[in-house]
């Protein structure tokens, strides 16, 4: 019977074709389960996969996956699935523990992406000086300065209801935004039942994510990205632009953050993994964690980590749950640098153009069409994303295409 892999892809999304291609490229018979797509939108990774099946639903549960894992033991030896849908990490983990793959426990990917019980751990270890409450009524009318404090779901989904609490005038508006949340069809399986917000001590300095693997409890940070572009739309925090490595921390600052990293890894008992983790680092406060994501990140995350240092973490992330030992990364490390662009809700694209920006792009996509209406939503809204190599150019000069990047794609929009 041939060894076969799971994936689990949400609403036909996920990553499939790359996850794909390198399970295939280690002989695995690649096995998809899908969520239904909410956008009508069919896959155009079925003639690379050996078996798809489409559950009902907007969203996968358990009891789907698990029947689903009886369903393909009659053809397949499964010994691991992966997901890249931060709704889907705890499926994984319990299919990983039924299938004897090497993955953390299920319940150390609960306290990761419960906020309010991350940072108690991390309280709880001496890892932060921040605090960390539920939101309430009261709570929030006793604030005495909302500047210094943010807001955000207890547990959520990319930057969406994440916020400084000054920007809330009432409490009460936090309702409508969960309702939203929970009607908005991309996000099925994240969002349900009443508003669960925390708030939390404001966490001050330049925000960088970290890309971490965790091989048999040996922590290694292959590279560090500095979000260099933060803006805030409406009740959203939009992650506009990255770097790798930072423009903007000093040297010891960089230096000690991985070191920290580990620490904080080692809180939750983390032995094997890769992980998206968020942090900012100030010069009263030291390093402190925003997020410990307990899966790749986003939009160009895996190819600018590749390019920086030759790690590709989704193969990276294949050979941890197979337990193979990956060869040593070279030691070249390139600068990189990629941009998100977002849309407006509820307008129509008339045009999407490219615009020459004096460096050329490594690669870059689009993800809507012209004559498209864009959703109605308070969450980011994906148009596309670019990627460049900038290792040739002066601190100076990148600095300056941070900002002249912003042209790359045009986007205009009917009236």
């Amino acid at each position: 019977m041939k060894q076969g892999f799971l994936i689990l892809s949400h609403q036909g999304l996920s990553m499939v074709p790359p996850l794909a291609a390198e399970l295939a490229r280690r002989g695995y018979a690649v096995c998809v389960l899908s969520s239904t797509s909410a956008r009508g939108l069919v896959p155009d990774w079925g003639a690379q996969v050996t078996h798809a099946a489409f559950a009902d639903g907007h969203a996968l549960d358990w009891a789907q996956v698990s029947a689903h894992l009886d369903a393909l033991s009659g053809r397949f030896r499964l010994v691991g699935c992966i997901s890249v849908w931060d709704g889907y990490r705890d499926l994984m983990a319990r299919a990983n523990r039924r299938l004897g793959a090497c993955d953390v426990a299920p319940e150390a990917i609960e306290s990761l992406r419960d906020k309010l019980a991350m940072r108690d751990t991390l309280r709880r270890h001496g890892l932060t000086r921040k605090t960390a409450q539920v939101l309430t009524a009261e709570r929030f009318a006793a604030l005495a300065d909302r500047s210094r404090h943010f807001i955000k779901p207890r547990t959520g989904l990319a930057s969406f209801g994440t916020f400084r609490a000054d920007r809330l005038a009432h409490y009460d508006e936090l309702a409508a935004l969960w309702r939203r949340a929970c009607d908005d069809a991309a996000y099925c399986g994240i969002f349900g039942g009443e508003p669960a917000f925390i708030v939390e001590d404001l966490i001050r300095g330049p925000e960088c994510s970290f890309e971490v693997s965790v091989e048999r409890g040996c922590i290694t940070v292959h590279a560090v990205h500095e979000k260099v572009d933060l803006q805030s739309h409406g009740r959203t925090t939009l992650e506009n632009a990255c770097t790798c490595p930072p423009l903007s921390l000093p040297p010891e600052a960089l230096a000690s953050g991985p070191e920290f990293v580990a620490r904080c890894l080692g809180a939750f008992g983390i032995d094997s993994g890769v992980y998206h983790i968020e942090a900012r680092h100030h010069p009263e406060d030291g390093w402190e964690i925003i997020e410990i994501n307990p899966r790749i990140g986003g939009a160009y995350i895996v190819d600018s980590t590749q390019l920086h240092c030759g790690v590709d973490l989704l193969a990276r992330w294949i050979d941890l749950l197979t337990g193979r030992i990956a060869p040593p990364a070279p030691n070249e490390r390139r600068h990189t640098f990629f941009r998100v662009f977002f849309g407006e809700g509820g307008r129509t694209v008339r045009r999407l153009s490219r615009r020459d920006t004096g460096q050329p792009a490594l690669r870059d996509k689009l993800f809507v069409a012209e004559g498209e209406r864009l959703p109605q939503v308070e969450r980011e809204i994906f148009v596309g994303q670019a990627l460049w190599d900038i290792t040739a150019l002066s601190s100076a000069e990148r600095a300056h295409f941070v900002v002249a990047s912003q042209d790359h794609f045009a986007i205009e929009y009917h009236a």
